[in-house]
Protein backbone atom coordinates (compact mmCIF):
# COMPACT_ATOMS: atom_id res chain seq x y z
CA UNK A 1 0.00 0.00 0.00
CA UNK A 2 1.71 3.26 -1.11
CA UNK A 3 2.16 6.26 1.15
CA UNK A 4 -0.47 8.16 -0.86
CA UNK A 5 -3.16 5.68 0.17
CA UNK A 6 -2.35 6.12 3.86
CA UNK A 7 -2.46 9.91 3.49
CA UNK A 8 -5.87 9.65 1.83
CA UNK A 9 -7.08 7.43 4.67
CA UNK A 10 -5.82 9.93 7.25
CA UNK A 11 -7.55 12.70 5.30
CA UNK A 12 -10.82 10.74 5.29
CA UNK A 13 -10.55 10.23 9.06
CA UNK A 14 -9.84 13.95 9.57
CA UNK A 15 -12.86 14.97 7.47
CA UNK A 16 -15.12 12.66 9.46
CA UNK A 17 -13.72 13.77 12.79
CA UNK A 18 -14.29 17.44 11.93
CA UNK A 19 -17.76 16.81 10.48
CA UNK A 20 -18.81 14.95 13.64
CA UNK A 21 -18.87 18.31 15.45
CA UNK A 22 -21.65 19.53 13.14
CA UNK A 23 -24.15 16.97 14.50
CA UNK A 24 -26.70 18.89 16.59
CA UNK A 25 -28.66 15.82 17.75
CA UNK A 26 -27.66 12.16 17.74
CA UNK A 27 -29.36 9.89 15.21
CA UNK A 28 -31.99 7.48 16.52
CA UNK A 29 -29.97 4.43 15.41
CA UNK A 30 -26.94 5.90 17.13
CA UNK A 31 -28.89 6.25 20.37
CA UNK A 32 -30.01 2.63 20.02
CA UNK A 33 -26.47 1.39 19.37
CA UNK A 34 -25.17 3.22 22.42
CA UNK A 35 -27.99 1.66 24.46
CA UNK A 36 -26.78 -1.76 23.24
CA UNK A 37 -23.20 -0.84 24.15
CA UNK A 38 -24.34 0.26 27.61
CA UNK A 39 -26.08 -3.07 28.18
CA UNK A 40 -23.03 -5.02 26.97
CA UNK A 41 -20.84 -2.97 29.28
CA UNK A 42 -23.16 -3.87 32.14
CA UNK A 43 -22.98 -7.59 31.30
CA UNK A 44 -26.60 -7.77 30.05
CA UNK A 45 -25.67 -9.47 26.77
CA UNK A 46 -28.96 -11.20 25.95
CA UNK A 47 -30.92 -7.97 26.46
CA UNK A 48 -28.39 -6.08 24.35
CA UNK A 49 -28.79 -8.41 21.38
CA UNK A 50 -32.58 -7.98 21.40
CA UNK A 51 -32.92 -4.18 21.60
CA UNK A 52 -35.46 -2.79 19.13
CA UNK A 53 -37.83 -4.35 16.63
CA UNK A 54 -34.94 -4.82 14.15
CA UNK A 55 -32.07 -5.86 16.47
CA UNK A 56 -28.71 -5.17 14.80
CA UNK A 57 -25.69 -7.48 15.01
CA UNK A 58 -23.40 -6.69 17.96
CA UNK A 59 -19.95 -5.86 16.53
CA UNK A 60 -20.13 -2.05 16.42
CA UNK A 61 -21.49 -1.73 19.99
CA UNK A 62 -18.89 -4.27 21.16
CA UNK A 63 -16.05 -2.28 19.57
CA UNK A 64 -17.52 0.82 21.21
CA UNK A 65 -17.35 -0.86 24.62
CA UNK A 66 -13.75 -1.98 24.06
CA UNK A 67 -12.64 1.50 23.00
CA UNK A 68 -14.55 3.04 25.88
CA UNK A 69 -12.15 1.35 28.32
CA UNK A 70 -9.63 4.03 27.40
CA UNK A 71 -12.02 6.83 26.41
CA UNK A 72 -14.53 6.86 29.28
CA UNK A 73 -17.43 8.17 27.17
CA UNK A 74 -19.60 5.76 25.18
CA UNK A 75 -20.78 8.43 22.76
CA UNK A 76 -17.25 9.57 21.91
CA UNK A 77 -16.08 5.95 21.65
CA UNK A 78 -18.94 5.02 19.31
CA UNK A 79 -18.26 7.99 17.04
CA UNK A 80 -14.52 7.25 17.07
CA UNK A 81 -15.11 3.67 15.89
CA UNK A 82 -17.22 4.92 12.98
CA UNK A 83 -14.83 7.74 12.07
CA UNK A 84 -11.64 5.65 12.14
CA UNK A 85 -12.93 2.49 10.46
CA UNK A 86 -15.00 4.50 7.97
CA UNK A 87 -11.89 6.47 7.02
CA UNK A 88 -9.69 3.36 6.81
CA UNK A 89 -12.14 1.82 4.32
CA UNK A 90 -10.30 3.99 1.79
CA UNK A 91 -7.41 1.49 1.82
CA UNK A 92 -9.13 -1.63 0.38
CA UNK A 93 -11.12 0.56 -2.03
CA UNK A 94 -7.87 2.17 -3.22
CA UNK A 95 -6.18 -1.23 -3.53
CA UNK A 96 -8.92 -2.66 -5.78
CA UNK A 97 -9.04 0.46 -7.97
CA UNK A 98 -5.26 0.50 -8.34
CA UNK A 99 -5.18 -3.16 -9.34
CA UNK A 100 -7.95 -2.64 -11.87
CA UNK A 101 -6.75 0.64 -13.42
CA UNK A 102 -3.90 2.84 -12.18
CA UNK A 103 -2.79 5.18 -9.40
CA UNK A 104 -4.64 8.22 -10.79
CA UNK A 105 -7.99 6.46 -10.83
CA UNK A 106 -7.40 4.93 -7.39
CA UNK A 107 -6.43 8.32 -5.93
CA UNK A 108 -9.51 10.12 -7.26
CA UNK A 109 -11.80 7.25 -6.21
CA UNK A 110 -10.35 7.39 -2.69
CA UNK A 111 -10.73 11.19 -2.56
CA UNK A 112 -14.35 10.93 -3.70
CA UNK A 113 -15.01 8.35 -0.99
CA UNK A 114 -13.35 10.53 1.64
CA UNK A 115 -15.61 13.49 0.83
CA UNK A 116 -18.86 12.01 -0.54
CA UNK A 117 -21.50 13.72 1.66
CA UNK A 118 -23.89 10.77 1.85
CA UNK A 119 -21.09 8.52 3.12
CA UNK A 120 -19.72 11.12 5.53
CA UNK A 121 -23.24 11.69 6.95
CA UNK A 122 -23.43 8.10 8.17
CA UNK A 123 -19.83 7.69 9.28
CA UNK A 124 -19.79 10.48 11.86
CA UNK A 125 -22.36 8.82 14.11
CA UNK A 126 -22.13 5.82 16.48
CA UNK A 127 -23.83 3.60 13.88
CA UNK A 128 -22.74 0.66 11.74
CA UNK A 129 -21.97 2.07 8.29
CA UNK A 130 -18.27 2.93 8.75
CA UNK A 131 -17.45 -0.36 10.48
CA UNK A 132 -19.41 -2.37 7.92
CA UNK A 133 -17.86 -0.73 4.85
CA UNK A 134 -14.35 -1.25 6.20
CA UNK A 135 -14.79 -4.98 6.73
CA UNK A 136 -16.86 -5.45 3.55
CA UNK A 137 -14.28 -3.77 1.30
CA UNK A 138 -11.43 -5.50 3.14
CA UNK A 139 -13.04 -8.91 2.60
CA UNK A 140 -13.38 -8.16 -1.12
CA UNK A 141 -9.84 -6.84 -1.60
CA UNK A 142 -8.11 -9.49 0.51
CA UNK A 143 -10.27 -12.27 -0.93
CA UNK A 144 -9.41 -11.34 -4.51
CA UNK A 145 -5.69 -11.04 -3.76
CA UNK A 146 -5.85 -14.44 -2.02
CA UNK A 147 -7.20 -16.02 -5.20
CA UNK A 148 -4.69 -14.20 -7.41
CA UNK A 149 -1.68 -15.06 -5.26
CA UNK A 150 -2.98 -18.46 -4.10
CA UNK A 151 -2.54 -17.60 -0.43
CA UNK A 152 -4.13 -19.70 2.31
CA UNK A 153 -3.39 -17.04 4.90
CA UNK A 154 -5.20 -14.35 2.92
CA UNK A 155 -8.12 -16.68 2.35
CA UNK A 156 -8.48 -17.06 6.11
CA UNK A 157 -8.10 -13.29 6.58
CA UNK A 158 -10.77 -12.60 3.95
CA UNK A 159 -13.17 -15.04 5.64
CA UNK A 160 -12.51 -13.31 8.96
CA UNK A 161 -13.29 -9.90 7.46
CA UNK A 162 -16.45 -11.32 5.88
CA UNK A 163 -17.61 -12.69 9.23
CA UNK A 164 -16.91 -9.35 10.92
CA UNK A 165 -18.86 -7.54 8.19
CA UNK A 166 -21.85 -9.82 8.85
CA UNK A 167 -21.47 -9.28 12.59
CA UNK A 168 -21.85 -5.56 11.84
CA UNK A 169 -24.76 -5.62 9.37
CA UNK A 170 -26.83 -8.55 8.03
CA UNK A 171 -25.89 -7.54 4.46
CA UNK A 172 -22.45 -8.99 5.18
CA UNK A 173 -23.90 -12.41 4.31
CA UNK A 174 -23.59 -11.31 0.68
CA UNK A 175 -19.81 -11.84 0.88
CA UNK A 176 -20.28 -15.63 0.85
CA UNK A 177 -21.76 -15.83 -2.68
CA UNK A 178 -19.47 -12.97 -3.71
CA UNK A 179 -16.35 -14.98 -2.83
CA UNK A 180 -17.79 -17.92 -4.77
CA UNK A 181 -18.24 -15.61 -7.77
CA UNK A 182 -14.66 -14.40 -7.40
CA UNK A 183 -13.42 -18.00 -7.37
CA UNK A 184 -15.27 -18.63 -10.65
CA UNK A 185 -13.78 -15.51 -12.22
CA UNK A 186 -10.29 -16.65 -11.09
CA UNK A 187 -10.97 -20.37 -11.51
CA UNK A 188 -8.09 -22.76 -10.81
CA UNK A 189 -7.30 -25.65 -8.48
CA UNK A 190 -6.53 -23.28 -5.61
CA UNK A 191 -9.92 -21.58 -5.98
CA UNK A 192 -11.67 -24.96 -5.74
CA UNK A 193 -10.06 -25.55 -2.33
CA UNK A 194 -10.30 -21.91 -1.19
CA UNK A 195 -14.10 -21.81 -1.26
CA UNK A 196 -14.71 -24.51 1.40
CA UNK A 197 -11.89 -23.04 3.53
CA UNK A 198 -13.52 -19.61 3.30
CA UNK A 199 -16.99 -20.94 4.14
CA UNK A 200 -15.84 -23.13 7.06
CA UNK A 201 -13.83 -20.26 8.58
CA UNK A 202 -16.81 -17.93 8.22
CA UNK A 203 -19.18 -20.40 9.86
CA UNK A 204 -16.82 -21.02 12.79
CA UNK A 205 -16.54 -17.28 13.48
CA UNK A 206 -20.22 -16.56 12.89
CA UNK A 207 -21.62 -19.60 14.72
CA UNK A 208 -22.09 -18.04 18.20
CA UNK A 209 -24.34 -15.28 16.85
CA UNK A 210 -25.97 -17.64 14.33
CA UNK A 211 -26.94 -19.96 17.18
CA UNK A 212 -28.32 -17.01 19.16
CA UNK A 213 -30.50 -16.05 16.18
CA UNK A 214 -31.65 -19.67 15.89
CA UNK A 215 -32.50 -19.83 19.59
CA UNK A 216 -34.77 -16.78 19.32
CA UNK A 217 -36.36 -17.38 15.90
CA UNK A 218 -36.37 -21.17 15.64
CA UNK A 219 -34.75 -20.87 12.19
CA UNK A 220 -31.22 -20.72 10.81
CA UNK A 221 -31.24 -17.28 9.23
CA UNK A 222 -28.91 -14.34 8.75
CA UNK A 223 -30.67 -11.77 10.90
CA UNK A 224 -32.99 -11.17 13.84
CA UNK A 225 -34.79 -8.57 11.72
CA UNK A 226 -38.20 -9.65 10.38
CA UNK A 227 -37.50 -8.03 6.98
CA UNK A 228 -35.82 -11.07 5.29
CA UNK A 229 -38.77 -13.19 6.44
CA UNK A 230 -41.23 -10.68 4.98
CA UNK A 231 -39.48 -10.91 1.62
CA UNK A 232 -39.48 -14.73 1.74
CA UNK A 233 -43.17 -14.74 2.65
CA UNK A 234 -43.96 -13.02 -0.66
CA UNK A 235 -42.21 -15.78 -2.61
CA UNK A 236 -43.89 -18.47 -0.48
CA UNK A 237 -47.28 -16.94 -1.21
CA UNK A 238 -47.94 -16.12 2.45
CA UNK A 239 -48.62 -12.47 1.55
CA UNK A 240 -49.14 -10.78 -1.82
CA UNK A 241 -46.44 -8.66 -3.44
CA UNK A 242 -46.70 -4.96 -2.83
CA UNK A 243 -48.78 -5.29 0.33
CA UNK A 244 -47.07 -3.08 2.94
CA UNK A 245 -47.62 -3.71 6.60
CA UNK A 246 -47.31 0.06 7.13
CA UNK A 247 -47.95 3.07 4.94
CA UNK A 248 -44.34 4.01 4.22
CA UNK A 249 -44.14 7.35 2.44
CA UNK A 250 -41.20 6.23 0.31
CA UNK A 251 -43.53 3.90 -1.61
CA UNK A 252 -45.69 6.71 -2.96
CA UNK A 253 -43.94 6.57 -6.32
CA UNK A 254 -44.35 2.78 -6.36
CA UNK A 255 -48.09 3.08 -5.72
CA UNK A 256 -48.42 5.68 -8.47
CA UNK A 257 -46.31 4.03 -11.19
CA UNK A 258 -46.35 0.33 -10.34
CA UNK A 259 -43.82 -2.06 -8.91
CA UNK A 260 -41.30 -2.18 -11.78
CA UNK A 261 -41.38 1.40 -13.09
CA UNK A 262 -42.01 2.99 -9.69
CA UNK A 263 -39.34 0.89 -8.00
CA UNK A 264 -36.80 1.74 -10.71
CA UNK A 265 -37.62 5.46 -10.46
CA UNK A 266 -37.34 5.46 -6.68
CA UNK A 267 -34.09 3.49 -6.59
CA UNK A 268 -32.60 5.59 -9.38
CA UNK A 269 -33.50 8.87 -7.69
CA UNK A 270 -32.03 7.75 -4.37
CA UNK A 271 -28.92 6.32 -6.01
CA UNK A 272 -28.15 9.60 -7.77
CA UNK A 273 -28.86 11.41 -4.50
CA UNK A 274 -26.23 9.28 -2.77
CA UNK A 275 -23.83 10.09 -5.62
CA UNK A 276 -24.28 13.84 -5.03
CA UNK A 277 -26.17 14.02 -8.36
CA UNK A 278 -23.24 15.52 -10.32
CA UNK A 279 -21.32 12.23 -10.14
CA UNK A 280 -24.10 10.35 -11.94
CA UNK A 281 -23.11 11.31 -15.51
CA UNK A 282 -19.48 10.33 -14.81
CA UNK A 283 -20.71 6.91 -13.63
CA UNK A 284 -22.50 6.38 -16.94
CA UNK A 285 -19.43 7.54 -18.87
CA UNK A 286 -17.17 5.25 -16.85
CA UNK A 287 -19.43 2.27 -17.49
CA UNK A 288 -19.45 3.12 -21.21
CA UNK A 289 -15.64 3.37 -21.46
CA UNK A 290 -14.12 1.54 -18.47
CA UNK A 291 -10.88 0.40 -20.15
CA UNK A 292 -9.41 -1.61 -17.24
CA UNK A 293 -5.70 -2.45 -17.32
CA UNK A 294 -4.45 -5.43 -19.29
CA UNK A 295 -5.53 -8.68 -17.62
CA UNK A 296 -7.79 -6.92 -15.09
CA UNK A 297 -11.19 -7.37 -16.69
CA UNK A 298 -12.05 -10.15 -14.25
CA UNK A 299 -11.40 -7.87 -11.26
CA UNK A 300 -13.47 -5.12 -12.91
CA UNK A 301 -16.31 -7.63 -13.41
CA UNK A 302 -15.99 -8.67 -9.74
CA UNK A 303 -16.45 -5.07 -8.56
CA UNK A 304 -19.44 -4.50 -10.85
CA UNK A 305 -20.99 -7.77 -9.68
CA UNK A 306 -20.51 -6.73 -6.07
CA UNK A 307 -22.12 -3.31 -6.63
CA UNK A 308 -25.09 -4.32 -8.77
CA UNK A 309 -25.64 -7.66 -7.03
CA UNK A 310 -25.88 -5.77 -3.74
CA UNK A 311 -28.91 -3.96 -5.20
CA UNK A 312 -30.90 -7.19 -5.71
CA UNK A 313 -32.17 -7.58 -2.11
CA UNK A 314 -32.89 -3.84 -2.05
CA UNK A 315 -35.04 -4.25 -5.16
CA UNK A 316 -36.78 -7.22 -3.51
CA UNK A 317 -37.67 -4.96 -0.59
CA UNK A 318 -39.95 -3.06 -2.95
CA UNK A 319 -41.73 -6.28 -3.84
CA UNK A 320 -42.33 -6.99 -0.16
CA UNK A 321 -42.86 -3.29 0.71
CA UNK A 322 -40.42 -3.33 3.61
CA UNK A 323 -38.79 -0.18 5.05
CA UNK A 324 -36.30 1.54 2.75
CA UNK A 325 -33.56 4.12 3.36
CA UNK A 326 -31.03 5.63 0.98
CA UNK A 327 -28.35 4.48 3.45
CA UNK A 328 -28.85 0.96 2.02
CA UNK A 329 -27.29 2.29 -1.21
CA UNK A 330 -24.07 3.60 0.35
CA UNK A 331 -22.02 0.43 -0.12
CA UNK A 332 -22.84 -0.17 -3.82
CA UNK A 333 -22.36 3.56 -4.51
CA UNK A 334 -18.91 3.48 -2.87
CA UNK A 335 -17.97 0.38 -4.86
CA UNK A 336 -18.72 2.31 -8.07
CA UNK A 337 -16.55 5.32 -7.17
CA UNK A 338 -13.56 3.92 -9.14
CA UNK A 339 -15.82 3.70 -12.21
CA UNK A 340 -16.84 7.33 -11.58
CA UNK A 341 -13.16 8.26 -11.37
CA UNK A 342 -12.66 6.58 -14.76
CA UNK A 343 -15.58 8.64 -16.12
CA UNK A 344 -13.93 11.83 -14.86
CA UNK A 345 -10.69 10.75 -16.55
CA UNK A 346 -12.48 10.08 -19.85
CA UNK A 347 -14.23 13.48 -19.70
CA UNK A 348 -10.87 15.18 -19.04
CA UNK A 349 -9.29 13.36 -21.98
CA UNK A 350 -11.82 14.98 -24.32
CA UNK A 351 -10.36 18.40 -23.48
CA UNK A 352 -6.88 17.24 -24.59
CA UNK A 353 -5.38 19.19 -21.70
CA UNK A 354 -3.27 17.24 -19.18
CA UNK A 355 -4.29 19.50 -16.27
CA UNK A 356 -8.02 18.99 -16.90
CA UNK A 357 -8.24 15.75 -14.90
CA UNK A 358 -6.90 17.07 -11.56
CA UNK A 359 -8.84 20.35 -11.98
CA UNK A 360 -12.15 18.58 -12.65
CA UNK A 361 -11.62 16.04 -9.84
CA UNK A 362 -10.54 18.81 -7.46
CA UNK A 363 -13.60 20.93 -8.25
CA UNK A 364 -15.94 18.01 -7.53
CA UNK A 365 -14.15 17.24 -4.26
CA UNK A 366 -14.29 20.90 -3.20
CA UNK A 367 -18.04 21.06 -3.86
CA UNK A 368 -18.58 17.96 -1.73
CA UNK A 369 -16.29 19.22 1.05
CA UNK A 370 -18.40 22.36 1.44
CA UNK A 371 -21.48 20.24 2.04
CA UNK A 372 -19.69 17.91 4.46
CA UNK A 373 -19.55 20.61 7.13
CA UNK A 374 -23.15 21.79 7.15
CA UNK A 375 -25.16 21.56 10.42
CA UNK A 376 -27.03 18.27 10.85
CA UNK A 377 -30.43 17.58 12.44
CA UNK A 378 -30.93 21.01 14.01
CA UNK A 379 -34.64 20.41 13.35
CA UNK A 380 -34.60 17.80 16.15
CA UNK A 381 -33.16 19.99 18.88
CA UNK A 382 -36.44 19.63 20.76
CA UNK A 383 -35.57 15.98 21.44
CA UNK A 384 -32.22 16.95 22.94
CA UNK A 385 -33.72 19.74 25.05
CA UNK A 386 -36.48 17.42 26.29
CA UNK A 387 -33.93 14.79 27.35
CA UNK A 388 -31.74 17.37 29.09
CA UNK A 389 -34.79 18.79 30.90
CA UNK A 390 -35.73 15.33 32.18
CA UNK A 391 -32.14 14.75 33.32
CA UNK A 392 -32.03 18.06 35.22
CA UNK A 393 -35.45 17.52 36.80
CA UNK A 394 -35.33 13.91 38.00
CA UNK A 395 -31.67 12.91 37.48
CA UNK A 396 -29.98 10.07 35.53
CA UNK A 397 -30.88 6.40 35.60
CA UNK A 398 -34.66 6.91 35.58
CA UNK A 399 -37.21 4.94 33.58
CA UNK A 400 -38.20 7.10 30.62
CA UNK A 401 -40.56 6.35 27.77
CA UNK A 402 -40.02 8.21 24.49
CA UNK A 403 -41.06 7.51 20.93
CA UNK A 404 -37.73 9.07 19.91
CA UNK A 405 -34.65 7.26 21.19
CA UNK A 406 -32.74 10.55 21.32
CA UNK A 407 -34.80 11.68 24.33
CA UNK A 408 -33.84 8.54 26.24
CA UNK A 409 -30.18 9.09 25.32
CA UNK A 410 -29.98 12.71 26.48
CA UNK A 411 -31.95 11.97 29.65
CA UNK A 412 -29.43 9.20 30.50
CA UNK A 413 -32.33 6.90 31.32
CA UNK A 414 -32.13 3.23 32.17
CA UNK A 415 -33.19 0.63 29.63
CA UNK A 416 -36.89 -0.31 29.66
CA UNK A 417 -37.78 -3.16 27.24
CA UNK A 418 -41.12 -1.93 25.92
CA UNK A 419 -42.75 -3.07 22.66
CA UNK A 420 -42.58 -0.63 19.72
CA UNK A 421 -46.38 -0.21 19.60
CA UNK A 422 -46.68 0.25 23.37
CA UNK A 423 -50.18 0.71 24.78
CA UNK A 424 -51.24 2.74 27.79
CA UNK A 425 -51.37 -0.53 29.73
CA UNK A 426 -47.73 -1.26 28.84
CA UNK A 427 -46.69 2.19 30.02
CA UNK A 428 -48.58 2.03 33.30
CA UNK A 429 -47.29 -1.43 34.17
CA UNK A 430 -43.67 -0.40 33.45
CA UNK A 431 -43.60 2.05 36.39
CA UNK A 432 -42.08 4.86 34.35
CA UNK A 433 -40.77 8.14 35.69
CA UNK A 434 -41.21 10.33 32.61
CA UNK A 435 -42.90 10.34 29.19
CA UNK A 436 -41.92 12.24 26.01
CA UNK A 437 -44.15 12.55 22.95
CA UNK A 438 -43.68 13.98 19.46
CA UNK A 439 -46.35 15.45 17.16
CA UNK A 440 -47.46 12.03 15.89
CA UNK A 441 -48.19 10.57 19.34
CA UNK A 442 -51.43 12.43 20.13
CA UNK A 443 -53.65 9.47 21.05
CA UNK A 444 -51.23 7.96 23.55
CA UNK A 445 -50.35 11.37 24.91
CA UNK A 446 -53.99 12.20 25.66
CA UNK A 447 -54.25 9.29 28.07
CA UNK A 448 -50.97 10.17 29.79
CA UNK A 449 -51.96 13.85 30.09
CA UNK A 450 -54.95 12.92 32.24
CA UNK A 451 -52.84 11.07 34.82
CA UNK A 452 -49.42 12.76 34.94
CA UNK A 453 -47.87 16.18 35.44
CA UNK A 454 -46.90 18.28 32.40
CA UNK A 455 -43.24 19.38 32.52
CA UNK A 456 -43.15 21.40 29.32
CA UNK A 457 -42.87 21.54 25.56
CA UNK A 458 -39.43 21.67 23.97
CA UNK A 459 -37.73 23.54 22.50
CA UNK A 460 -38.76 26.31 24.84
CA UNK A 461 -39.62 28.83 23.52
CA UNK A 462 -40.88 27.11 20.34
CA UNK A 463 -38.74 27.55 17.24
CA UNK A 464 -39.75 27.43 13.60
CA UNK A 465 -38.81 24.22 11.76
CA UNK A 466 -37.95 22.41 15.02
CA UNK A 467 -40.14 19.42 15.93
CA UNK A 468 -41.80 19.94 19.35
CA UNK A 469 -41.57 17.34 22.11
CA UNK A 470 -43.90 17.39 25.14
CA UNK A 471 -42.75 15.89 28.43
CA UNK A 472 -44.79 14.56 31.37
CA UNK A 473 -43.55 13.42 34.75
CA UNK A 474 -45.08 10.64 36.78
CA UNK A 475 -46.94 12.06 39.77
CA UNK A 476 -45.48 11.21 43.21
Amino acid sequence: MPRRAWLLALGAIAVRAAASFTVAVIQSDGARNLRIAELIEGGRFAEALLVGTHPPPPLHPLLTVLLNIGVGNLHVAGVAVSVVLGGLAVLPLYAMARRTWEDRVATVAAALYALLPAVVDFQIEPITEGTFMFFFFAAMAVGWSALEERSWERTLAAAGCAALAWLTRPEGIYLLPLFLAASLLRFNRFAVAAVPIFVVTWVVLAYPYLSFIHAHTGRWQASLSPIPGMILDVFRGARPAGSPTENFEEYRVVREHGMVVGGALHLGANFFKVLFYVLGPFLLLGLFKPKPAEGRRALFAFQLLAAFGYLVPIALSFVASTPFSHRFLLTPAALLLPVIAVGILRAAEWTRRPQAFPILAGALCLAMAVRDFRPRRSDKLGMKEAGVAILKTIGPGKRVFATHAQVEFYSQSTYVPLPEAATIGDLESARLDAFAFGPSDRKLEEKIRERHRFLGEFPSPPRKDVLPVRVYLAKP
